[in-house]
């Protein structure tokens, strides 16, 4: 989802907060009724993802690095099936949450597609494996012409291996873990057996 009001000067919360709530609503729409469970049974008591509530503490301000010193190298991510796949680093995100500085690696895709013009930025936290997907979460960034940014944590999403593990999903790197709780965006929706 674009959110088309992060980096307005009249930050409208009204206008964010349904933008998100439709959002997840089409969410559950698709998992419950489009989603392909590729051979595996949706479990009988799926009601749709799981979040924590939308709360604008976790719309944080940050700041692209792009001459990090990684900016511009080629990396290749592990997935969940094994294979490699192939991204180059857009930057380094900094930031800060209850004090404490930050920093996440933002990729773009090899090859790069023109009709996504984002920054994929996958990340592991704190609650990664116990309230939220064992394998991480993403964001994914409208990118800007400038480096101030907005990152919105109550959009972080599963990989679609969080709901079958038949997908094949780029692990976040080291790097992108984080030693906090991001209790934001979107949770485990059910327990694998």
């Amino acid at each position: 989802m674009r959110d088309k009001y992060m980096m307005e000067a009249n930050f409208n919360q009204a206008a964010w907060r349904r933008e998100i709530e439709e959002s997840r609503e089409e969410a559950t729409e698709y998992f419950m009724h489009h989603f392909n469970w590729r051979g595996v049974l949706r479990p009988h008591d799926f009601t749709g993802p799981k979040w924590y509530p939308i709360s604008e503490e976790w719309r944080v301000p940050a700041k692209l690095d792009r001459d990090a010193p990684s900016a511009g190298n080629h990396v290749q991510m592990q997935t969940s099936i094994g294979d490699l796949r192939d991204f180059d680093v857009y930057g380094v995100f900094t930031f800060s949450i209850n004090g404490l500085s930050q920093e996440l690696t933002a990729y773009r895709m090899v090859p790069e597609n023109p009709h996504y013009d984002e920054l994929f930025v996958p990340f592991k936290d704190s609650t990664t494996g116990k309230e939220t997907y064992g394998a991480g979460r993403y964001l994914d960034i409208p990118r800007e012409d400038d480096d101030n940014y907005i990152l919105d944590f109550n959009l972080a999403y599963n990989p679609t291996c969080a709901f079958s593990p038949r997908y094949n999903c780029p692990y976040p790197p080291p790097q992108n873990t984080l030693k906090i709780p991001i209790e934001a965006g979107e949770k485990i929706p059910f327990e694998h057996d």
